[in-house]
């Protein structure tokens, strides 16, 4: 029996708003699909125009899940945007269990994206964990001089290429598909078998329907597929997607 434990810290939302007449309009839709493709398509926003999705006059505001891990390690996967951390909510979501940064052990990202990733400079010094390839990443959407100033202020960096044990019964494993090196984590807990998904699952629709971004294209698909498949395998009871509720699978 693990003596893991695993709890979502702060949970996910996305505000988007675009550019009306030199102002900004906020939107906001509750359901997590709502908030991604559909809202673009209420807009009249899809790939079919040809532009790339930051041209698009759509912005997002996105709150990815962050989660806490503790067992023989504190290990914080996700720490999530800049406002997360520029504005101290990763530091009340911690204080809020009797935590602070100095607790943590060990920072993950599932993927660089900065609504997962970007909040890691507020733990400088501690090891991280991320998908081989994924600074590669990093450094297309924010530039090399970025990447190499949060890369030398942390520590021990890890890069994960085939499934790895980061702890006793916590388990890295790549899953391409939303990034090349996304990484998802699997963990065992005394009551679930709990899979830590980041963006390879958005959302809930994506896990049981294959309901995926209107952004992807042939080959992330495939990709995005084949990672699902390998999951699914391992017969998760408890999955916490990147951008909606933790939800218990049929079955889990």
């Amino acid at each position: 029996m693990s003596a893991n434990t695993v709890e979502v810290i702060i949970h996910p939302v996305c505000l988007r708003f675009r550019w009306d007449s030199d102002e900004l309009v906020y939107m906001f839709a509750a359901d997590p699909d709502q908030q991604l493709d559909r809202m673009e398509r209420m807009l009249g926003v899809t790939p079919d125009d040809g532009a790339p999705i930051f041209r698009t006059n759509v912005g997002f505001l996105p709150v990815a899940s962050t989660v806490l891990v503790r067992g023989d390690k504190t290990m914080l996967v996700d720490p999530g945007n800049h406002h997360i951390g520029a504005y101290s909510i990763l530091w009340h979501a911690l204080a809020s269990r009797g935590l602070s940064y100095d607790d943590i052990d060990v920072v993950v990202t599932t993927h660089t994206h900065t609504d997962h990733a970007a909040a890691i400079v507020h733990l400088p010094g501690k090891p991280w964990v991320l998908g081989a390839g994924e600074l590669a990443e990093m450094t297309a959407i924010e530039g090399a001089p970025i990447v190499e100033a949060k890369t030398s202020m942390m520590g021990a960096i890890t890069e994960i290429g085939a499934p790895t044990e980061l702890m006793s019964g916590v388990m890295a494993i790549p899953t391409p598909g939303h990034t090349a090196g996304h990484i998802s984590l699997l963990v065992e807990t005394a009551e679930d078998r709990v899979l830590i998904a980041g963006d390879t699952t958005m959302t809930r629709s994506e896990y049981t329907n294959r309901t995926f971004s209107q952004w992807y294209g042939p080959e992330q698909l495939a990709q995005l597929n084949a990672s699902l498949d390998r999951l699914q395998r391992l017969e998760p009871s408890l999955v916490i997607c990147g951008h909606d509720r933790p939800f218990r699978p049929a079955g889990g």
